[in-house]
């Protein structure tokens, strides 16, 4: 058995990890990370520890040598009893994590270690990519690579698109990495598998939709509420959670005019100062009562079943939900000329890239430049 330390030099000027290189036969070789990460500049060849030129130099040779002195106290341990030694056990005994550990239980371990941080939507999202982890297989972590992935891929095809499988394979690398951060992995396997995009296509209403909509003789309640709310959206470009817990409080006026001021439910910190316009305003104070919330209680889920239904009521072809509401407000006020960064603003989006997307949806509000500004060519 051979223990041999490691600088994985990147580059110039990026840090780079110190590990340990164990080869315990000629068919089982394990890298241990030290822990330590440092510029090129700061590991002294010749010594083959971290240069005095590190400010920190002395504890952080410390820390390579008592993890070296550490594997040779678990190699010794198990030459002394005869019993075998693989790299998955000698890690084992380097984490809490159990010898033979799978993919599946370290997912299921570190998505409880976040979960008081997630929402409660990312919480159950989590735990569908791993059902269907579950699923596919049991998967030692030691033998994760990236022809392991290419057929869970092939396994997930079987019941999604191509796109779709995205979010799965995004979530697994997600705790990969972490994995490989911990020195349980020696690189994520997803380096050399090509993550499949996210499908881009944003379904949205044109103004002769909605006024479809709007002028429909709705005689049952349920769908007149329902109406209401998704007019609204289309007119505020709210999401549903935010305009479910939209109060009296959120509403205020700047130079005279009716404004709704809040900060978004899904991104913490990013404000709204959303525009309330004549119809979306009308809406409000329909409902308004002056206490509690202002919309009457519905989930996500069956708002979107009875806008299925409206939308079969008002002769829309095109699959009416809640989302579809905020990419009609959004590529509505960019075909009417309003600038990204304004609509960025009002949509929350912490990103002004995120709101581009919409921008390359309308064809027709290039041409409508194009024609404003008589360009027909270079």
């Amino acid at each position: 058995m051979r223990i041999i330390l490691h600088y994985n030099r990147r580059n110039l000027h990026n840090a780079a990890p110190v590990e340990y290189e164990v080869y315990l036969s000629r068919h089982d070789r394990v890298y241990i990370s030290t822990k330590v990460l440092i510029e090129p500049m700061y590991w002294d060849k010749k010594t083959g520890e971290v240069s005095h030129k590190h400010k920190e130099a002395i504890i952080l040779n410390l820390k390579i040598k008592a993890l070296k002195q550490r594997l040779y106290e678990i190699i010794q341990r198990y030459q002394q009893s005869g019993e075998t030694l693989t790299g998955a056990i000698l890690r084992s005994h380097l984490t809490d994590l159990p010898p033979a550990i799978t993919l599946n239980e370290y997912m299921a371990r570190q998505i409880e270690v976040d979960r008081a941080t997630l929402k409660e939507s990312t919480y159950r999202r989590l735990k569908s990519v791993l059902r269907n982890l579950n699923q596919f297989k049991q998967v030692p972590l030691m033998q994760c690579d990236t022809n392991l992935i290419r057929e869970y891929h092939n396994f997930l095809l079987r019941t999604m698109q191509q796109s779709t499988t995205g979010k799965n394979h995004k979530v697994i690398s997600k705790y990969l990495r972490r994995a490989q951060s911990e020195g349980l992995i020696r690189q994520n396997p997803y380096i050399n598998f090509k993550i499949p995009a996210y499908a881009t296509r944003r379904v949205y209403l044109t103004a002769s939709e909605i006024e479809q909509i709007r002028s429909k003789h709705i005689s049952i309640e349920r769908l007149a509420v329902v109406r209401d709310m998704f007019l609204f959206m289309c007119n505020s470009g709210m999401e549903y959670i935010d305009m479910m817990q939209l109060t009296s409080d959120n509403i205020t006026t700047i130079n005279d005019k009716f404004y709704i001021v809040k900060s978004r439910v899904k991104v913490q910190g990013e404000i709204q100062a959303i525009p309330l316009f004549t119809e979306a305003l009308e809406i409000i104070n329909k409902y308004n009562t002056g206490a509690g919330y202002i919309f009457p209680r519905r989930s996500n889920q069956k708002l979107n079943s009875y806008l299925s239904e409206l939308a079969d009521l008002c002769g829309i072809t095109k699959p009416l939900s809640t989302i579809i509401a905020r990419h009609t407000f959004a590529t509505n006020m960019l075909n009417k000329g309003m600038p990204l960064e304004s609509l960025s603003h009002i949509l929350g989006h912490s990103n002004p890239r995120t709101t581009r997307i919409y921008a390359k949806m309308i064809v027709s509000k290039i041409e409508n430049d194009l024609s404003r500004l008589g360009i027909t060519g270079v």
